[in-house]
């Protein structure tokens, strides 16, 4: 799609089998001052950034200064029930991948006074409390992260890579390297600006823009392939799915799609690869729902003949399954067999696996390039223009307001849960773009603490997008259509898809905000937005609507287990709560059925307790798992 160029193919960069070697050789050409480029997320050169880290720990008088975005480090579970369950689906995930020294450092308050660490996103909801994580974040748009970078004088980019042969791909981090690296080329010279490639066997092998010489590099490093650091797959629950199968409903035939992450994200794919697979079923799912259905005519329900186009920051293992299902076919450039357009992708284990393993045939649809090219208009307009008709672009949110402003990045009091990333961007395109939507898909209710808090409140002292981008919004109970509305009907159409215990309260502020009437009365039939109508209305149709679409790293038992201990969270969140649950299984017979859950407590070292403690949690976990599984299950 770019055109990049990374240099000619008779530069041959030096090559290192020693991470520590090759770091060496990056401080004697660029000297002590060290400015680290990191791609964001999985693409990042780990040994590398380790052994420059060392080496700035060892030498005080070397300045190393990090810019990168979402540090990927497991998770430092407690001790407890947690560890216990989450400790192998961890190991599952990132096996023998290299931790990030500076990230683990950081998470504990030990990074040393000459090395700063900047990053433009933050794994999500994990840096809430960490002072310097907070304090060193750079909020800015993705498409513009690089302009902070080259005005750092960044002088050294570390990158994972695949190879074939004498090739090499940028694979999962095209996004800012294919533009950087040839502008620091232009600006520095080869002398004060180096390009490391680390070499990864595990990584898959990009095709198209991905695809580049080893001249695009000065040094390769090969200390030998690694795992590849692995997100756990969401769970889809039926308010996803709820939300999912609305969203699909909206999405043109021929157009374009971007879909953001997580268990909505995933819930909108499955119900895309629904319509397309399964019409019959798709509509008998998406009718049993109540709730205003937005602007249907706008898109269709119908399988996709002319099929859609991928423009995504993201590529995402939802976007794959759905290539994959034929969904993506149309393509948008003549000459061109790409049907999706990416800036990086990162997922599921599943998901590496599945990209490793995949014909040729089908990797060449898939164009992973700037993050430049998908996230904006400008710079190649007319093309862009002409590429992404009929586009849907759907993000994920925290919260919304009644007058339509999104949160997706940070808590009102400035604390940044990750990052505004390109969501920005693609609402500004849905209104540059003719026929264009931006897709805003949140859950209604949060539950924390055994206390639910409404997702669609009055104000917010955070905003990512701001009111007068507003377009459609979704949640588990319905579509507001809110582009061109009055403030009056706006408000209506988000109380309308607004869970009903917290719509009065909002009435009240709207009317004493002046934007309703003072007479308003909520309709009888908003009082329905409850989880428990969700569940009539989708539970038959759990078939076509699972918990993992595109497969899980849990096994059977630990699906279970995992939906137990939710159970467990949310029954002890209270004080008198806790308690009474506690009673309750203390006094329960052990077991319904002899031996039914021995392979659970098996699972988490429970099934012989050797102390009082873990006595009491055998018995909670029981108790957990007969409400979870139902009679029927206990029955087996």
């Amino acid at each position: 799609m770019s055109g990049h160029d990374q240099g000619p193919d008779s530069l041959a960069p030096q090559a290192y089998a020693s991470a520590d070697a090759c770091a060496a050789a990056v401080i004697d050409r660029v000297g002590k001052d060290i400015r680290l480029a990191l791609p964001l997320g999985l693409g990042k050169a780990n040994r590398l950034a380790n052994a420059l880290y060392e080496h700035a720990k060892a030498d005080r008088s070397i300045r190393l200064t990090i810019f990168t975005a979402l540090s990927l480090v497991p998770p430092n579970l407690p001790e407890g029930l947690a560890a216990r369950f989450g400790g192998p689906v961890i190991a599952r995930l990132f096996g023998n991948y290299p931790d990030l020294a500076y990230a683990v450092d950081r998470a504990s308050g030990r990074l040393p006074e000459n090395v700063e660490v900047e990053e433009f996103f933050l794994a999500t909801g994990t840096l809430l409390g960490n002072e310097y994580a907070q304090q060193h974040f750079s909020s800015v748009n993705y498409t513009h992260a690089m302009r902070r970078i080259v005005s750092g004088k960044v002088n050294v980019i570390g990158q994972m890579i695949a190879q074939r042969g004498d090739r090499f791909s940028l694979a999962c981090n095209t996004d800012i390297s294919l533009d950087l690296i040839p502008l620091m080329r232009e600006r520095s010279g080869r002398n004060s600006f180096i390009v490391v490639g680390e070499v990864n066997d595990r990584l898959p092998f990009m095709p198209n823009d991905a695809d580049v010489p080893a001249g695009a590099f000065d040094m390769l490093l090969d200390a030998g392939g690694y795992d590849l650091a692995g997100l756990p797959a969401p769970r889809v629950d039926l308010a996803s799915h709820a939300i999912g199968l609305r969203a699909a409903r909206l999405v043109k035939d021929g157009g374009t799609l971007q879909i953001g992450i997580g268990s909505l994200g995933d819930g909108a794919a499955q119900s895309l690869r629904l319509r397309h697979e399964a019409p019959d079923a798709f509509n008998t799912a998406l009718n049993a729902l109540p709730g205003p259905a937005g602007p249907i005519d706008e898109g269709g329900a119908a399988p996709f003949v002319s099929g859609l186009y991928g423009c995504t920051e993201m590529f995402t293992q939802g976007m794959f399954e759905l290539l994959r299902s034929g969904v993506f076919t149309r393509r948008p450039r003549e000459g061109s067999r790409v049907t999706i357009d990416g800036g990086f992708f990162l997922g599921p284990q599943s998901f590496y696996e599945g990209l490793r393993g995949a014909p040729e045939a089908l990797l060449a649809k898939v164009n992973m390039t700037s993050v430049n090219d998908v996230n904006a208009l400008y710079g190649n307009e007319i093309a862009r223009r002409r590429e992404r008709v009929d586009a849907r672009f759907i993000n994920i949110a925290m919260k919304a307001t009644c007058l339509g402003a999104i949160t997706s990045d940070a808590l009102e009091d400035g604390r940044v849960v990750s990052g505004v990333g390109g969501q920005y961007n693609f609402v500004a395109q849905a209104h540059e773009l003719e026929n264009a939507r931006s897709i805003i898909l949140l859950k209604a209710v949060r539950e924390s603490g055994g206390k639910a808090e409404s997702n669609i409140v009055w104000s917010y002292g955070h905003t990512t997008v701001p009111r007068h981008l507003r377009d459609i919004v979704i949640t588990e109970y319905g579509v507001a259509d809110l582009r061109g509305q009055t403030d009056e009907e706006c408000v209506r159409r988000m109380l309308a898809i607004t869970d009903a215990r917290f719509q009065e309260g909002l009435v009240q502020k709207a009317i004493s905000a002046r934007k309703l009437p003072r007479d308003f009365v909520a309709p009888a039939a908003w009082r329905d937005n409850t989880p428990e109508a969700i569940s009539r209305a989708l539970a038959p149709h759990r078939p076509v609507l699972p918990d993992y679409p595109f497969g899980t790293e849990l096994t059977e038992i630990e699906q279970q287990l995992g939906a137990a201990l939710d159970d467990l969270k949310a029954q002890t969140a209270g004080r008198w709560p806790r308690l009474a649950f506690m009673l309750a299984a203390i006094s329960a017979p052990p077991q319904s059925a002899p031996g039914l859950y021995d392979s659970h407590l098996k699972r988490l070292s429970l099934n012989s307790p050797e102390t009082l403690k873990e006595w009491m949690w055998q018995r909670l976990i029981i108790q957990s798992l007969k409400r979870t599984r139902g009679r029927d299950a206990a029955r087996v």
